[in-house]
This record gives structure tokens, sequence and C-alpha cells, in this order.
């Protein structure tokens, strides 16, 4: 796997022949900016993906992580507020916010992602990567630029 990607090519859509586990497409990438150039991240976003950019300042606790994801993607009222449903939910993107040939987390302060219960940050990898090849076997993206580079998690580089 390449120790940095452009952007673009980070957010390229999958080939579904290369999709599952153990592809080598990196699914979580960093962007060392400061706030206001990594504003503009999601205007750089393909058009016709959907990008929502999250808070990590929200997502200090995996019950914090659930609830920012399901605002930022609109998950639904029936929402199980558990890992289970959070996966459910990731695979059901089309459904929530519409069909899309990739869907973007961009997250704020990655620092802060799970600072409280840093022992999740694995099972956070493990969901993101889940729902990546879930959505590559269809020909879709499931991508996350992280904004610097949280503890124990390893991110490609990403350059704009």
């Amino acid at each position: 796997m390449a120790s940095s990607l452009t952007l673009a090519r980070f957010l390229a859509a999958p080939d579904p022949a290369a999709a599952g586990p153990g592809a080598a497409r990196p699914v979580l990438g960093t962007l060392d900016l400061a706030a206001g150039p990594f504003s503009g991240v999601r205007a750089r976003v393909p058009s016709g993906y959907v990008a929502r950019e999250l808070r990590a300042a929200k997502m200090r606790t995996a019950a914090g992580l659930l609830d920012e994801f399901a605002a930022a993607f609109q998950f639904p009222y029936y929402f199980g507020d558990n890992r289970d449903a959070f996966d459910e939910c990731l695979r059901d993107l089309d459904e929530f916010v519409g069909a899309a040939p990739g869907y973007v987390a961009v997250v704020r302060d990655s620092a802060d992602l799970l600072a409280d219960q840093r022992e999740d940050l694995e099972w956070f990898d493990a969901a993101m990567n889940d729902a990546a090849d879930y959505w590559a076997r269809r020909a879709v993206a499931f991508r996350v630029v992280l904004q610097h580079r949280p503890a124990a998690l390893k991110p490609v580089e990403l350059t704009l």
C-alpha cells in the first residue's frame, strides 16, 4: 500500500473485482491541515458523492461516535445505538442519504476521536473497513478523511 496518496486518488471509485476482505485499498486517510484549509476537503470530493463532516470532539466515546455518525448520516429513528445497528446503518446509507457513487466521512480534530475510550479505536477501524468492503463490492467508495492522525490508527497520509 502506498505511504501517501493524493486525496483524489484516495477517494476514487473502487474496482469491485478487487474488493473484499484483505483488499489493499486504504479506507482511512489523514490530512495534516489547519481548520481553514481542512474545510476545503468537502469541496474536493468527487461530484455525486455524499460527504458529511463529523466532529471528533463529539466522538470521545463509542456512544458519542454512534450519535455523531447517526446525526451526520441521518440514521433512522429506530437506530439502536449499538455496534451491530451501526454496522447495519453503514450498509444502508443509500436508504438514508440517497444512492451515491461514494460516501465520505470527513472527521475534524481526529486526535479527539475515541480519546476517552482508546481501546475502541480498533473496533472503529474494523467497522470502517467492513463498511468499505461492503460498498466496494457494489463499486461504491466508502472513505474516512481524518484531520490529523489519531492515536493507534494507521491511516494513509493524504496530500491535496
